[in-house]
């Protein structure tokens, strides 16, 4: 019979009501001493589990955390993302991001913090600066951890993932018909949801990295049509969405309903642009742009370029946005994508990839009525399933931690035999 070993979980858990803008109430802390008593062949551990801290900035409630996390004497501290508090005002993120990142680097000083991201940490300079504040990452992948090495930690990301897509809603993005013509598109209601699809023609598994994700400098052109103020529309460069990861480039534009301004802009996902992002294009309804993003790679640094213009008008001379990122998070290459947002219908066209050192890579008429080949939609594999293929070799019976922002992978956690599952997300009632 297995020897019968403790494994001490320490779970922290922050709820938080909001019933207005004007009102509200002071989280409180719910700390949870639990004794799991599993058949583990691996020595005794103790984690810290932290979820939806949703930090807006300091308070005497996350002084009182981390004492009570101090007297734990945890191993490691597992956060299930939602650290900070997201928000589109530059002004306001930026207080909640140093408030968090301050917390972060006190957590550190007393265990290892090891997180996977939520809602609130899909902009690339979150992730940069709580990574500078000592939180290692992990984007559906596993790690060992414990006293030995003894368990496998699976961490998983919200943002990607073919089971993310399938549980908000069935992807809108197919051939659609206006006025005589099939063009691919998408055509949502209410809510709202980001919808992706990326070309992605390799064979099912995650061996095949080569391909599209392996363009390295690119010129995408491709025609979008929406039909309402509110509708999102854009295309994806260098993307890894395919393999789980949340980390691409973007020209893309949202309504005034998402609190940003509505023209073209440049943005990251999983890393930072610096310089001019900003188009200064506003689509109009009803009318069709045409888009193009220029990628170049050197050393030490990835530049994009871009424009959009009326496409029945002669293209602009020059590049009316112009960005770059040297951050150490930078992607030197990916697949391109569309994306879809917010109510209404979008629509694309004629989407050309050029290598910029030359030769067609990729010519898309994304017309007719049949869904065109070659294209997929969300990921490659569950974020479970990615996690384990992205893990160290571990011997068989070592006991297996899932770290996951939602719960909803505890039916396939449970199939695989996977002993315990951290998740939050516990202001959704799970």
């Amino acid at each position: 019979m297995a020897r019968h070993r403790r494994l001490a979980l320490a779970l922290g858990l922050l709820g938080a009501l909001a019933l207005a803008d004007a009102c509200w109430f002071e989280p409180q802390v719910l700390l949870l001493r639990m004794d799991v008593r599993l058949p583990l062949p691996a020595p005794r551990m103790r984690v810290v589990h932290l979820s939806d801290l949703h930090v807006r900035r300091d308070r005497p409630l996350l002084h009182r955390l981390l004492d009570e996390i101090r007297a734990a004497r945890p191993d490691a501290i597992l956060v299930s993302g939602d650290l900070t508090r997201d928000t589109p005002d530059p002004e306001r993120l930026a207080r909640h991001v140093d408030a968090t990142a301050a917390f972060l680097a006190s957590l550190r000083r007393i265990a290892p913090v090891i997180a996977v991201q939520g809602h609130s940490e899909y902009l690339g300079p979150v992730v940069a600066r709580f990574d500078e504040a000592g939180v290692h990452w992990l984007s559906n992948e596993g790690r060992r951890i414990g006293p030995g090495g003894g368990y496998l930690l699976l961490g998983l990301n919200e943002q990607a993932g073919e089971d993310v897509l399938a549980r908000r809603r069935l992807n809108p993005l197919r051939p659609l018909r206006r006025e005589g013509s099939w063009h691919y598109g998408a055509r949502q209601g209410s809510p709202v949801w980001n919808f992706y699809t990326h070309w992605d023609p390799a064979p099912h598994g995650l061996a095949d990295e080569g391909g599209p994700l392996a363009w390295s400098g690119v010129d995408v052109l491709c025609d979008t049509w929406i039909d309402g103020e509110d509708t999102g529309s854009g295309l994806a460069v260098h993307s890894r969405y395919v393999l789980g990861e949340d980390r691409m480039y973007r020209l893309r534009r949202t309504g005034a309903e998402n609190g940003q301004p509505g023209s073209f802009l440049l943005v990251a996902h999983g890393t930072t642009l610096t310089g001019d992002v900003d188009t200064g294009v506003e689509p109009r309804p009803g009318r069709w742009y045409r888009m193009r993003v220029r990628t170049a790679v050197a050393p030490g640094v990835v530049r994009l370029s871009a424009k959009v213009w009326p496409a029945a008008e002669r293209e602009p001379a020059a590049w009316q946005a112009q960005a770059e990122d040297r951050s150490r998070f930078r992607i030197p290459a990916g697949t391109v994508g569309l994306w879809a947002w917010g109510e209404g219908t979008v629509l694309y066209r004629d989407l050309q990839v050029t290598g910029t050192a030359g030769g067609r890579l990729l010519t898309a008429p994304l017309t007719g009525a049949a869904e065109p080949p070659g294209w997929r939609k969300g990921s490659r594999d569950t974020r479970l399933e990615m996690a384990l293929a992205r893990s160290p070799w571990v011997p068989p019976g070592t006991p297996r931690i899932v770290l996951s922002h939602t719960p909803d992978v505890v039916r396939e956690a449970s199939r695989r035999g996977i002993e315990v599952v951290l998740a939050g997300h516990t202001h959704g009632g799970q």
